[in-house]
C-alpha cells in the first residue's frame, strides 16, 4: 500500500495508472521525487495483482511532471496511463433516459405518429395542460453564451460545453430535473434573449450560465417573466449565497448587521447582491470600484469596516478586516466549498421553488432563501456544505412560502 503525501492537491490535476505489483515501489520513489504535492487518491489491486492508482497532484506543472516521470521509469511496466479529468469530460457527464416503455409493440405504437396526432389535437384545444402531458414540467435549459466562463475570455459557445454540463450534472443531482446543457452561438444579449423566448415552449425554465452580468440583465428585461421563468447563476446563485455568509460572518462577530459597515468591492459582479444585503437589514454599505479609485482607498477605511465583500479576487485584501471571498482563484473541491458562497449553495432550491410554483423569482424570495442558507450552517461556518441533504429542499421551501405568501 502506498503512503499518501501532505494535503494541498486538486482532484482537477489527477491521473490513474495501472501498474504491477512489483512496480508500486517505483510509483512511491516518483512521488517522493515530485516538485509539487501529490497523495494517492486510491490504490486497489486487481486481477493478476496489478494495481490501479490514482494520483492527485496540487497544480498542472507538477501533474505534467509526474506523468512524464512515471513513463519515463516505468517503462512497459506502466500498463496504463489516463488523465481523469479528460477522461471525465469524454463521457458527456450526462445522458438522457427514456421514460416510456418501449419493451413491446404496442408501447412503440403508442409513440407514434397516430398516438401523437390525439395527444397534439387535445393540447390544440387546452394549451393549459402541456406540463400534464409532455415533460417539459421537469425539463430545464441550461444556458450559455459562453461570454463570462470561469476566467475565461469570451470564446466559441462549444468550447463552455464541458462546464455547462459540470453545472448541469449538479442542478440534477440536487433537484432531480431534467437538466439539458445548452451552450449557445449568440452575437449579443439581445440574440440571448431571442434564444430564451424560442426555447420556452419545450422548458419549464431557463437557467443562464457562465453568461456576464450585463447580458443577464439585458435578458431579463427582454424576456416576458409571466411567459417563460428565467433564473441565473448570479442573481438567483451568488448573490444569495453571499447574502448568507455576509449574515452568518457579522453574526459571529457579534456585529448588528443594522449597524455593521460593510464594503462591496466591484458590485457589479454582484447582480442584485447590494439590494439583497440591504434587504438582510446591513445599515451601511460602500459600493467600491477598485477600478476606478484604485486600492489605496480601500485600505484607508479598512479600520472603519466591519467586513469587506470581495467579488473580484483582491490580491491584497486589507489587513484585519475580515473578507468574503467570492471569487477565488482556485476554488476548493466541490464537497469542500464552505468557506466561500457558490452559485450551487442556493440556484437548486430557487429552480425547484420556481418550477413547482410556476412562478418568477422575487427578491423577497431570495432573501428566504439566504436566510434558509445562515440557518442550515453549522455552528462558526459561513454556509451549509454543498452536500448537506436537506439543502436544497430548505432552501425551495422558504422561496416557495415567500413567493406564495401573497395569493
Amino acid at each position: 500500500m502506498l503512503i499518501p503525501s501532505p494535503t494541498g492537491v486538486n482532484p482537477a490535476y489527477s491521473i490513474q495508472i495501472r501498474v504491477p505489483a512489483r512496480a508500486v515501489s517505483e510509483v512511491r520513489s516518483v512521488i517522493a521525487d515530485a516538485p509539487g504535492t501529490v497523495t494517492v487518491q486510491a490504490d486497489e489491486p486487481g486481477p493478476a495483482g496489478a494495481h490501479r492508482i490514482i494520483l492527485d497532484a496540487d497544480s498542472a506543472r507538477t501533474l505534467t511532471w509526474l506523468t512524464a516521470a512515471l513513463r519515463r521509469r516505468l517503462g512497459t511496466d506502466l500498463f496504463h496511463a489516463e488523465d481523469l479529468v479528460f477522461a471525465t469530460a469524454s463521457t458527456g457527464k450526462l445522458a438522457q433516459q427514456v421514460c416510456a416503455a418501449v419493451t413491446t409493440g404496442h408501447d412503440v405504437a403508442l409513440l407514434d405518429a397516430d398516438a401523437d396526432r390525439r395527444v397534439i389535437t387535445h393540447l390544440a384545444a387546452h394549451p393549459r395542460h402541456t406540463d400534464r402531458y409532455t415533460g417539459r414540467s421537469r425539463r430545464i435549459a441550461l444556458l450559455t453564451d459562453a461570454s463570462a466562463v470561469l476566467d475565461f475570455e469570451p470564446m466559441r459557445a462549444e468550447t463552455a460545453l464541458p462546464a455547462v454540463e459540470s453545472q448541469a450534472v449538479h442542478l440534477q443531482r440536487a433537484t432531480g430535473l431534467d437538466v439539458i446543457p445548452l451552450p449557445v452561438a449568440t452575437r449579443g444579449a439581445d440574440e440571448l434573449a431571442n434564444v430564451i423566448r424560442m426555447l420556452a415552449p419545450g422548458f419549464a425554465a431557463t437557467v443562464l450560465v457562465h453568461t456576464h452580468i450585463r447580458h443577464i440583465e439585458t435578458a431579463r428585461a427582454a424576456v416576458d417573466a409571466a411567459s417563460q421563468l428565467l433564473l441565473d447563476a448570479v442573481n438567483d446563485g451568488l448573490a444569495v449565497a453571499a447574502t448568507a455568509a455576509a449574515v452568518n460572518a457579522l453574526r459571529a462577530r457579534a456585529v448588528d448587521p443594522r449597524r455593521a459597515r460593510v464594503i462591496l468591492v466591484d458590485p457589479a459582479r454582484g447582480g442584485d447582491l447590494a439590494g439583497l444585503l440591504v434587504a438582510a437589514g446591513i445599515g451601511d454599505i460602500t459600493l467600491y470600484d477598485p477600478v476606478e479609485y484604485g486600492i489605496q482607498a480601500l485600505h484607508a477605511v479598512a479600520d472603519q469596516t466591519d467586513l469587506v465583500i470581495d467579488l473580484m479576487g483582491l490580491a491584497a485584501p486589507p489587513l484585519g478586516v475580515p473578507v468574503l471571498r467570492t471569487r477565488l482563484e482556485t476554488p476548493p473541491p466541490m464537497l469542500a466549498a464552505t468557506t466561500g458562497p457558490r452559485p450551487l449553495h442556493a440556484l437548486p432550491g430557487l429552480v425547484t421553488a420556481a418550477v413547482t410554483t410556476r412562478m418568477p423569482i422575487t427578491a423577497a424570495a431570495r432573501l428566504a432563501a439566504a436566510y434558509a442558507l445562515a440557518e442550515h450552517a453549522e455552528p462558526g461556518a459561513l454556509l451549509p456544505a454543498l452536500d448537506h441533504p436537506e439543502l436544497t429542499a430548505a432552501v425551495a421551501a422558504a422561496a416557495i412560502r415567500a413567493l406564495t405568501a401573497s395569493e
